[in-house]
């Protein structure tokens, strides 16, 4: 596993209206708005789903992205300030490694925006452990009064807003009541968010009463709140063009991402940590909410993938588990690693080019992949690398020619590897 480096600068251009100090050194409402944040584009899936952002959901992103982002002067400034340290960009950026699958993944089964998945960037650096001066704390930063409102009522032994997935899950669940309140303005969503509600709509009645606008741009707001949105912005801009900024973007690995493992009994990390190998720190950070550092209730454990299922072979053994390992992706029981290769049945003719796997039957079986594809891939490297005849993924692709590009999804089947 990639070491999760802990962000030493502490990124103040990113965070330094939070004061983060790591610990280590309803009534109903219109329906939130599915558009992107800036444009009045809908976002369009177009097919993609959970399986593109295991391979990086970084790519994910950018492939999803359908905004035009304004050249005012106040992006402008924001984002020289990013770029004056690209490193400690990219290094904050590589900290979402572990979280990023689950929050994105959970924005798209939502049908929000997936620049949302920005704002631990800004609120946090990507540090569950991370409280501000306000006492917010965890990924999305979220205070007190909207934890009690959104039902994230901290024990003595458990705080969910340090909790990759109780804290997620709430956050979207604010956006999207947020996004509803302001009529859909995203911009307005993403201000409310840092500000609160109601001194955003104290900042629009002002307005209103002296005639002037009411939109983001317009408002007087508190100097973080001026800040915050086009900071947004900005680093939507650097991700959507980072080969422009020359940001290296994090190159993730799916075996780095977090899965669940349900206990039936109470667990130190320490002893976690002596079963796996897993530096103490790094599972603190990804059991967060875990106050004592002892799992407990809510009794899951969150460990990286490559690590998950020797551990879990070693807790069933002393009957420390109650179920089997859950990827957090697809909220089902662990079977095989999404885009990794799968054991399917098809007929014995994919060796000559017809492909029948969506077909079930009673042959014997065989391995296949799906393969997104990265820059500077060709199909004679792809075709080199899986043993595989470049005639064959044409046929398997329904492809006419050998010209592809970054980000296309390709089936590759191992039944008769050359």
């Amino acid at each position: 596993m990639k070491k999760l480096f802990i962000f030493t600068a502490l990124c103040s251009f990113l965070v330094a209206c939070q004061n983060h100090q790591s610990q280590y050194n309803s009534s109903v409402y219109p329906a939130h708005n599915s558009e992107s944040i800036v444009t009045s584009g809908l976002l369009k899936s177009s097919g993609i789903n959970n399986k593109l952002i295991t391979q990086n959901p970084w790519h994910y992103m950018i492939s999803q992205l359908n905004v035009k982002v304004p050249e005012n002067n106040r992006i402008k400034e924001e984002r020289a300030l990013l770029l004056r340290n690209p490193k400690a960009f990219e290094t904050t950026a590589l900290r979402s490694e572990p979280y990023v699958y689950y929050i994105m993944d959970q924005l798209r089964q939502n049908n929000l925006p997936v620049e949302l998945a920005l704002i631990p960037l800004i609120e946090s650096a990507y540090d569950p452990l991370a409280t501000s001066a306000g006492k917010a704390a965890g990924l999305w930063q979220i205070v007190p009064i909207t934890a009690r409102e959104y039902g994230l009522n901290k024990s003595h032994s458990f705080d969910p807003r340090r909790d990759l997935i109780a804290s997620t899950n709430s956050a979207i669940t604010l956006l999207k009541d947020l996004n509803g309140r302001f009529k859909g303005d995203w911009l307005l969503t993403l201000a409310a968010y840092n500000a609160g509600e109601g001194r955003i709509r104290k900042a629009i009645a002002q307005n209103k009463a002296n005639g002037l606008p009411t939109n983001y741009w317009a408002l007087d707001l508190p100097t973080e709140t001026r800040h915050y949105v086009p900071k947004i912005l900005a680093i939507i801009d650097i991700v959507k063009n980072s080969e422009r900024y020359g940001i290296k973007l994090p190159d993730c690995n799916y075996e780095n991402s977090l899965v669940r493992i349900d206990m039936s009994k109470n667990i130190s990390l320490a002893k976690i940590a002596q079963y796996t190998g897993i530096p103490i720190n790094d599972l603190k950070s990804f059991n967060a909410g875990y106050l004592q550092q002892t799992v407990s209730g809510p009794f899951h454990l969150l460990v990286p993938y490559s690590y998950a299922e020797d551990l879990h072979k070693k807790l069933q053994a002393q009957n420390l588990v109650s179920a089997e390992i859950t990827e957090l992706l697809q909220d089902v029981p662990h079977n095989t690693m999404p885009l990794e290769v799968k054991t399917v049945a098809i007929k014995s003719e994919v060796s000559s080019g017809i492909n029948n796997k969506n077909k079930t039957l009673h042959t014997k079986s065989n391995k296949q992949i799906t393969y997104q594809v990265k820059a500077g891939d060709d199909l004679v490297t792809i075709a080199k690398n899986y043993r595989v005849k470049i005639t064959d993924i044409l046929t398997w692709n329904n492809l006419t020619d050998q010209d592809i590009k970054e980000g296309d999804v390709l089936t590759i089947n191992l039944a008769n590897p050359i």
